[in-house]
């Protein structure tokens, strides 16, 4: 028998049922954390504010004192007030060369962190409190005399009273608003002592408190907090005013409204004349999301330290000391410090420098490089020496020799000496900073002195001695004539 089988077959070209779904771009982006700082800078109640915008231009003009005060004066250029910004923009908080006494001023600083949650901390350090000069009536106060390499002996920090507080917006001490480091104080207290590595830390918003809405705990993303300081050239009374309860919906200015406190330093005497103090202010945020129980002082505050050591070598009759030099450390400021004190300093890019004395060659060793140029990183502890070498001064001595009476020799003939020693003409001697150094030559039958020129530290006669300074160099010209049948 024939079997027959049938064979039905599928396309294979596609499926008869299907279907396909597809998800595409799939995206990782990380948050940002963003703080902008802004500041409103009032002083003796002249407002530093931004002008009008120039028609030409189409730029803003410059910030200006403005106000009805005769100090600062208005239309004068300041610095202290600013839109949301960086701070390594070489921003000052405090930027004021010519205090007196009676003189204050208040400060309302915005902080906005964009995006994300986080806690906030504020970190200020004092970093010198030096007498810079001395006057005379700063010396008949009496105080002592100004020392140059020392950036911890002036009376400023001791009678400059600051206080900050948790502002409303309103640039005014108010009834309710609460005092950071529990009220005025001065400089020097308010770092408890007079030290150079001193910083103190605020507890903006973390996980054991929050000054702002007194739940502990981080400030929100995209919500702006204010934060107040004032200081006072004398003795500061806080009065604080009456809560409007209208932030910066209410009079803005302490110069319509008042400022929460008063200033009298009409019983200071000369003793801080010239004297300055500095200070570095920074705030640091951190993500609060993953960050459970963070506390400001479990991480070391944005700071470093850093050691400039001063040495000399005076071997060629230098006699300049430490003392002598004034060593300075410089971002977008200029901070004096004191050889072999250790000095804490914000994280930034540094040059390390001095106002040198002329004659001394400088070389850097230790963290700096060779320009002086420094990175500090949090938490960074280095030092940096500046060794100054005493450059030897010189003396080039030249012959001039003139035959107008039938004389025939030529300079090659006469013989220069220093010291006693011989020298070649025309080439620089070293010689001893310091030190007297005689300058003569071995006669020359028929011929005269007639005059010794160049440098003023030339001797007018031979045999005199001229005295250099550290890498000094002087040109002395000897002439002499023939002395012909008229001598």
């Amino acid at each position: 028998m024939l079997a027959v089988t049938a064979v039905i077959g599928a396309g294979a070209t596609g499926a008869f049922l299907s279907d396909t779904e597809t998800s595409t771009g799939n995206t990782f982006t990380a948050g940002a954390i963003d703080l902008k700082v802004d500041n409103e800078s009032y002083y003796n109640g002249n407002v530093c504010l931004l002008g009008n915008w120039d028609d030409n231009s189409q730029t803003p003009d410059s910030y200006t004192w403005q106000g009805t005060n005769p100090y600062p004066v208005p239309g004068t250029a300041c610095t202290t007030s600013w839109d949301a910004s960086d701070l390594d923009q070489g921003l000052l908080f405090f930027n004021f060369n010519d205090l007196k006494p009676d003189d204050e001023g208040e400060d309302t600083i915005s902080l906005h962190v964009n995006d994300n949650d986080a806690y906030m901390c504020m970190d200020m350090t004092l970093t010198s409190n030096d007498d810079h000069s001395s006057s005379e009536p700063e010396l008949s106060a009496p105080d002592a005399q100004e020392d140059i390499n020392n950036t911890w002996d002036g009376e400023l920090g001791s009678l400059l009273q600051m206080v900050w507080w948790v502002d409303d917006g309103d640039n005014v001490l108010e009834t309710g608003e609460s005092l950071l480091n529990g009220g005025a104080k001065s400089l020097v207290d308010f770092f408890e002592g007079d030290s150079a590595t001193t910083t103190f830390t605020a507890d903006l918003a973390d996980a054991t408190t929050n000054v702002w809405t007194g739940v502990p705990g981080p400030v929100t993303g995209d919500k702006t907090y204010y934060l107040a300081k004032a200081f006072c050239y004398g003795d500061m009374t806080l009065a604080p005013l009456a809560q409007d309860g209208n932030g910066t919906d209410g009079p803005l200015a302490p110069n319509r409204v008042g400022t929460g406190f008063t200033c009298d330093g009409k019983a200071l005497g000369d003793a801080s004349q010239t004297d300055g103090a500095t200070l570095d202010v920074a705030f640091r945020v951190i993500q609060a999301r993953n960050n459970p129980g963070y506390t400001c002082n479990e991480e070391q505050p944005r700071t470093a330290k850093l050691t400039v050591i001063k040495q000399i070598v005076n071997d060629n009759g230098g006699n300049n000391v430490v003392a002598d030099f004034q060593l300075k450390v410089v971002n977008s400021t200029v901070t004096n410090v004191t050889s072999g004190v250790e000095t804490t300093f914000a994280e930034n890019d540094y040059v390390v420098t001095e106002t040198g004395i002329a004659g001394y060659q400088a070389t850097f060793t230790g963290d700096c490089n060779a320009a002086g140029q420094i990175t500090l990183a949090p938490g960074d502890v280095k030092t940096c020496t500046i060794t100054n070498n005493d450059i030897a001064p010189n003396i080039t001595l030249i012959k001039s020799v003139v035959n107008d009476n039938g004389g025939t020799a030529s300079s090659a003939q006469f013989t220069m000496k220093i010291d006693g020693n011989v020298v070649p003409q025309n080439t620089s001697v070293s010689v001893s900073a310091n030190s007297a150094h005689s300058i003569d030559e071995v006669a020359v039958a028929g011929y005269h002195l007639v005059s010794i020129t160049g440098s003023a530290k030339c001797p007018a006669v031979l045999g005199g001695t001229a005295t250099l300074d550290e890498g000094e160099a002087i040109t002395c010209t000897i002439t002499n004539s023939d002395d012909g049948g008229a001598l």
